[in-house]
Formats: C-alpha cells, sequence, structure tokens
C-alpha cells in the first residue's frame, strides 16, 4: 500500500506551536526598533511594519521575494536609506530575539506529527507565513522543542515570493518540493489563510485545538479534528 499524500505542508502557529500573535508582533517590532531608535520613531516604524506585513499577504505578484518587497516598502514609507534599514534588521537578529521565547509555547504531539511524517519518509514543509525571516522562524521552533532538521522546505521572508492566502504560496512550495499540488496536505489550524491551499488542489486538514477563525471563510476543509485525531490521520494515510 503506498501513501495517499506524496507531501506534507504544516502550519506552525497554532499548529506545531502556540503563541499569541497579537502580543508576539508588538514585541518583534520593539525589538527591531531597539536596533533602530535613532532613525525613526516607534510609532512610525510599528505603522510600516503592519502596512509591510498587510501588502505582503495581499500582493499575488511574485516577481520579488518577500524580503525585496517588505525592505522597498519600508525604506520608501519611512524615507530611510534601504540599506541601513537593513544593517540594523540583521543586527536586531543577531542580538534581540531571545527576549521573545516566552511567548512560544510547545504543542504536546507536535513532535510526534512530524517523527510519523520523517518515518514515512514523507517530505515536510514549514508552511508558515513567511513574513519574519528565517533566524526568527527557526528560533520558534527551536524554543518550541521542534527539530527544523525534519522539514525539507520551511518558507520564510528570504525564500518566497507570495503569502498565504495567495494561491501562488502553495504552488511555489509544490514545485520546490517537486510534487504535484494535488498530492499535498495542508495541515493548518486558520480557516482562511491555511484553508486556501483548497484553491490549488491541497487536500486540507483543519487543526481545531486552537481554532483561528478570521470571519466568514470561502473555504470548507476535507477533515478537521485536534491534534490527536490528525495523528491517526497520518496514521492511515501515510505508510513506511
Amino acid at each position: 500500500m503506498s501513501s495517499t499524500f506524496r507531501a506534507v505542508l504544516f502550519d506552525l502557529d497554532g499548529t506545531l506551536l502556540q503563541v499569541e500573535m497579537r502580543s508576539f508582533i508588538p514585541r518583534y517590532v520593539a525589538g527591531f526598533h531597539a536596533c533602530c531608535s535613532d532613525l525613526v520613531a516607534y510609532d512610525s516604524l510599528q505603522y510600516a511594519m503592519r502596512a509591510g506585513i498587510h501588502l505582503l499577504l495581499e500582493t499575488e505578484d511574485g516577481s520579488c521575494s518577500n524580503e525585496t518587497r517588505l525592505f522597498a516598502f519600508l525604506a520608501e514609507k519611512l524615507a530611510l536609506d534601504e540599506s541601513l534599514l537593513r544593517e540594523r534588521f540583521a543586527r536586531f537578529l543577531a542580538t534581540g530575539i531571545e527576549p521573545l521565547a516566552d511567548a512560544v509555547q510547545p504543542i504536546a504531539e507536535a513532535v510526534q506529527l512530524l517523527e510519523y511524517c520523517r518515518q514515512a519518509q514523507i517530505p515536510v514543509a514549514l508552511a508558515t507565513n513567511p513574513v519574519f525571516p528565517q533566524e526568527l522562524i527557526e528560533a520558534r521552533c527551536r524554543w518550541a522543542g521542534l527539530d527544523v532538521g525534519c522539514f525539507e522546505l520551511l518558507t520564510s521572508l528570504e525564500n518566497s515570493h507570495y503569502c498565504k492566502p495567495q494561491i501562488g504560496y502553495f504552488n511555489e512550495i509544490a514545485h520546490r518540493l517537486g510534487v504535484d499540488s494535488r498530492d499535498c496536505l495542508m495541515v493548518g489550524n486558520d480557516t482562511s489563510h491555511d484553508l486556501s491551499a483548497t484553491a490549488a488542489g491541497m487536500t486540507t486538514w483543519l487543526v481545531d485545538t486552537y481554532l483561528f477563525e478570521r470571519g466568514d471563510s470561502a473555504w470548507t476543509a476535507d477533515h478537521r479534528g485536534d491534534h490527536r485525531q490528525l495523528l491517526t490521520f497520518l496514521h492511515s494515510n501515510l505508510t513506511f
């Protein structure tokens, strides 16, 4: 018997770890601001960062990386030299992200889920919305006790050209994994951003342990349940 899927995509926040983004993002911006407070006021930076993230989420044009798009936007919005902004951001990543560790909590079943996929030799992508840099995404995994070596692909600000809920985001992952989108399982807790994988032809599992609903979603999950039920589903659909 062969596996039902050729690749599995896991969302991160609310799926493989717990984090409250409403408090995490202001702390993230504050950490960045501590490295550039001589250049820009906190309120201006926070507004620009939030607007920049919304720009990434809404843009369907994949002609450049999210990193390129975001820093060009920030430099224009804040009337600052882009190279200087990038330099200060690199300083923040090198010295200022560890205080964010207490915002992240593990999910007990996450390690089991990834381990089962590894045993089944199924490629796994960490399909977190790529609005954060790779270093911070890897740090969040580490804080939650997850081994980034489990992921064949990790989508980040630097390596992605789209964001969820854009169809290009899911197609780009499938292409990089060398599989057809229709042979992928997308696992996530967001009724809009994660279930939009349906538009790319992916099968979806809505993890409802820490459900995130965005009003009336255009998508319906193919499967739904908590982390234990998801583990049972993988046992039935991945073989080794």
